[in-house]
């Protein structure tokens, strides 16, 4: 039998421990296999393409490193020894858990397997990702995931820096540096809580929003931005807003508008359940909408593994 028979024995550790202390060659080992099956040395020779006297040394090797005796040749053949029935059910079983690994590895080989470490800023992470992320997990259960979630400046920083491969955000990056491609779109929305003046109104005019506490996300954030970007397009500077609250996160900004805090603007996407429960309500302005979209980014040079490739390929997939 030919060594390209076997893929991936070149790849294995062809030596095992012998009672003696030295060590075995499992070359010689799977030899002695093919002689005690094919019965004389000569067909032996022919089937793993080496000459009969090679075959005879292998056997003579294993036959030294062992201290005994394993076949007794004859005219009708070979006869195993007690020590050569002892050591060709060895030799089975390592044949056995050879054929296994190879199956294992060449499965694994076909597996997506890896750490999938990305960046991602509130809204993407708390309320887009999770659902894809276990949705790739199920594809590809010997992948482990991590998601750090912070606000979209902080994510483009970190994958301009390398930091990571793949980041989400609300922020289209700006540098040439970066492949971004959108993976979805939210409406930003004005909520208060039920009590406020403003809760039962069909609707208002932006210039209101002088007169109320305005409670805002901090300074990096996607959503802020967006806000002060698209309010600022339509002739309305939110900056002249009385601030409340500066908060880190879509979530303590819903929390203290139930909290009565003051007014805020929202991802739609995360108001869901408080909207469900009554917690809040929907303010809409008067001719305006703010739309939003969510972006995956990265720099094309990172995307070297097969996890990174066949990922990606899954968002835009999914998201398109």
């Amino acid at each position: 039998m030919d060594k390209t028979s076997y893929p991936l024995y070149n790849a294995l550790v062809d030596i095992t421990q012998t009672p003696g202390g030295g060590t075995m060659n499992l070359d010689y080992l799977r030899t002695f296999r093919e002689v005690v099956e094919a019965g004389n040395f000569s067909e032996v020779a022919r089937k793993l393409s080496i000459s009969q006297p090679a075959v005879s040394f292998q056997i003579q090797k294993l036959e030294h490193e062992l201290g005994v005796r394993l076949i007794d040749r004859g005219q009708k053949g070979v006869t195993l020894t007690e020590a050569g029935k002892r050591l060709l059910r060895f030799a089975e079983t390592v044949n056995r858990e050879r054929e296994t690994l190879a199956l294992d590895i060449n499965k694994l080989r076909e597996e997506i397997v890896g750490d999938l470490v990305i960046t991602a800023s509130t809204i993407p992470g708390n309320y887009i990702l999770p659902n894809l992320l276990s949705e790739f997990k199920a594809l590809h259960p010997a992948v482990t995931i991590q998601a750090a979630v912070s606000d979209s400046g902080t994510v483009i920083d970190r994958i301009v820096n390398r930091a990571f491969e793949v980041g989400f955000c609300g922020i289209a990056p700006e540098s040439r540096e970066l492949t971004s491609f959108e993976i979805a779109q939210d409406e930003i929305v004005l909520i208060a809580f039920p009590e406020h003046p403003l809760a039962s109104r069909d609707e208002i005019s932006v210039t209101e929003l002088l007169e109320e506490p305005m409670i805002l996300r901090e300074e990096p954030s996607g959503t802020r931005r967006t806000v002060e970007m698209q309010l600022l397009d339509a002739g309305f500077d939110i900056r002249q807003c009385r601030p409340a609250l500066i908060l880190d996160t879509t979530d303590s900004v819903i929390t203290a508008v139930e909290a009565r805090a003051g007014i805020a603007f929202v991802s739609n996407l995360a108001i869901k359940k408080s909207l469900a429960l009554g917690l809040i309500r929907v303010v809409p302005i008067k001719g305006i909408r703010l739309i939003r979209g969510f972006f995956c980014i990265y720099r094309q040079e990172r995307i070297v593994s097969r996890l990174l490739t066949e990922f990606l390929a899954f968002i835009r997939n999914k998201t398109a």
